[in-house]
């Protein structure tokens, strides 16, 4: 059994290395290590300039906690046929489930010694309470992991259904992230009617502009992605006080919205009924083009709006614009074309 879920680790690790040379390209590489230079020199004028006060220092801890366990979640690795095949071995699989929990605390564990590096010389605490501080989270980190644990059990049975759902949840938003950079094969996604947005359904006859529209609004994949990635602008632009910091973040963030909101070409595609419409191509690429300028003209709107009350630099909010503009004239156009 442990030689089977270490096949499937190491085919999955091998998968996401894969996609990450597409993350990690030149350009994203250089734009990072820019970032990255950009705030830590931020940080370091902020640390010879300010001293947070006893009740800063509490927040500080609270949030920095609660961030660092965010990243890592319990991967079992368990696939459907598993409940059939491994069904009469289950005493031996919760022998694995634990080595899997323990296993699933190495990426918890760097992200908090990381970020108690990172804040100590900003919260100067005592040698002790840093050692003691990231091995507590730690042990907070282990006690969710073994609560769900015991949730996949009911009277020392396992909940095979659940326990696959879960992993299947935590693959699928490890390559949510890669989507943004590259094409993701196996990524799934589903779609379910929101009465409350049929309101932006455009009044056309159209056919390809319509039934791409409601996927657009009714699928997790598409208005999940521009959700998340307006939201990382909006929080650009509210807490990075370099006025081209922040303008650069955002231009790079709605480059890449746009790039994955592309596929939104082939979205209906799988459905029978859409190759024996009466309609050219080019129609779906024209429908395609006008829904992405009206996201565009969207996210533009709000970003301009958050631009005027908190960047200090307003000139700068004109690069939003052009780039925003040279994306829905030039660069959908072409990539339609190809």
């Amino acid at each position: 059994m442990n030689e089977v879920f270490k096949k499937r680790r190491e085919r999955f690790y091998s998968q996401n290395l894969k996609y990450l040379r597409y993350v990690f390209n030149d350009h994203f590489t250089l734009f990072l290590l820019i970032l990255l230079g950009a705030l830590a020199v931020q940080y370091a004028q902020f640390l010879q300039n300010h001293t947070l006060t006893s009740g800063e220092k509490i927040g500080v801890v609270i949030l920095l906690s609660a961030l660092a366990l965010v990243p890592g979640r319990f991967a079992t690795f368990v696939e459907p046929a598993d409940k059939v095949f491994l069904l009469v071995k289950e005493i031996e699989f919760k022998k694995y489930l634990i080595q899997a929990m323990v296993r699933s605390l190495i990426l918890p564990s760097f992200v908090v010694v990381l970020l108690v590096f990172i804040s100590s010389p900003l919260l100067g605490l005592p040698l002790g309470l840093l050692i003691l501080w990231p091995i507590l989270l730690l042990l907070i980190k282990a006690g969710l992991f073994f609560y769900l644990f015991q949730s996949w059990q009911k009277n020392g049975i396992l909940n095979w259904t659940m326990m696959i759902n879960a992993e299947e949840n935590r693959k699928v938003s490890i390559l949510r992230f890669f989507a943004l950079f590259t094409n993701v094969k196996g990524l799934k996604s589903h779609s379910h009617r929101r009465k409350y947005l049929d309101f932006l359904l455009p009044k056309t006859r159209r056919t390809y502009e319509y039934i791409l529209s409601r996927s657009f609004l009714r699928s997790g994949e598409y208005l999940g992605l521009t959700l998340r990635l307006l939201l990382l602008s909006v929080l650009a632009l509210i807490f990075i006080k370099n006025s081209i910091l922040a303008v650069v973040l955002v231009c790079v963030l709605n480059a890449l919205l746009v790039y994955q909101l592309i596929a939104l070409r082939e979205a209906v595609d799988y459905q029978l009924f859409t190759r024996i419409y009466p309609l050219r191509n080019a129609s779906k690429s024209g429908a395609v083009q006008r829904i992405l300028i009206r996201v565009i003209g969207f996210l533009t709107l709000i970003e301009i709006i958050l631009g005027l009350i908190f960047i200090h630099d307003r000139l700068w909010l004109l690069a939003i614009v052009g780039i925003n503009f040279l994306l829905a004239k030039f660069y959908i156009k072409n990539r339609l074309k190809k």
